[in-house]
């Protein structure tokens, strides 16, 4: 058992170091070493933590690991499921396409970003004349909104600029969709239905928060790179439910 501790701890730690190499740091590169950590450490000094754990104060982190651990594998393969479920939908048609900001290189998008902005390309193409809504704000470290540097790739890439439509206040998933409604909302009759263009991982949240929003919408998903899935699908798994436990999202399940 000692020797499966300190294998599973060493891999968990060192996934966040060899992923905070190869992408910006958030809480789904360190959850890993957090996970990791009390596993190594148990696992290195075993004969002694099997003795303090039986009595007193060692029993009771005993059981706050061991309900800790299990509450997280057993939510954590929920949350996946209903992720994964997200991204096998196929896309139907729209009346316009919003496609969500993910940061930037100083004035170029960032490789997740320049993902996005192909995939709502390739739909865009199918429905000629369909406005293409790009929103986000300028965050710290970039140098103009991060709407006119998707804007500007997308034109780059010989996408017509008369249809793209800039929404550069947003600094939230919640606002990317409040914002793009309140053009919409002004643009086109309703009812109308629109495409949101994330990463896949995101999807399911991004269908949630524009349900919330009053948006009729559903999701295209770009794909992310393989490595990075496990640490993105972390970092989704605390943003879903902080947001269901906060009201930014209802129930769940469809």
């Amino acid at each position: 058992m000692s020797k499966l501790m300190i294998a599973a701890g060493i891999v968990l730690v060192l996934d966040t170091f060899l992923i905070s190499a190869v992408s910006n740091m958030n809480l789904g590169v360190v959850m890993p070493a957090l996970l990791g950590i009390p596993l190594l450490i148990t696992g290195l000094f075993y004969d002694r933590a099997a003795v303090w754990f039986e009595t007193g104060a060692g029993a009771v982190v005993k059981w706050a690991l061991i309900a800790g651990y299990s509450i997280f594998l057993l939510t954590f393969v929920f949350t996946a499921v209903l992720i994964g479920s997200a991204s096998s939908k196929k896309p139907g048609e729209a009346d316009a396409v919003v496609v969500l900001g993910a940061g930037l290189r100083g004035r170029r998008v960032s490789y997740t970003l320049a993902r996005r902005l192909d995939a709502a390309i390739d739909y865009a193409l199918q429905y000629p004349g369909i406005p293409v809504v790009v929103t986000g704000s300028r965050g710290p470290g970039e140098l103009l909104s991060e709407a006119e540097a998707m804007k500007n790739y997308l034109v780059s890439k010989g996408f017509p600029e008369e249809r793209i439509i800039i929404e550069d206040r947003a600094k939230s998933t919640s606002e990317n969709f409040r914002f793009s409604k309140l053009i919409l909302d002004k643009l086109l009759e309703k009812p109308y239905r629109t495409a949101y263009v994330t990463t896949d991982f995101h999807l399911f949240r991004a269908g949630l928060v524009a349900k919330e929003e009053g948006l009729t919408a559903f999701g295209i998903g770009a794909e992310t790179k393989w490595y990075l899935l496990p640490n993105n699908c972390l970092r989704e798994y605390v943003a879903i439910w902080m947001y269901f436990l906060t009201g930014k999202i209802g129930f769940m399940l469809p």
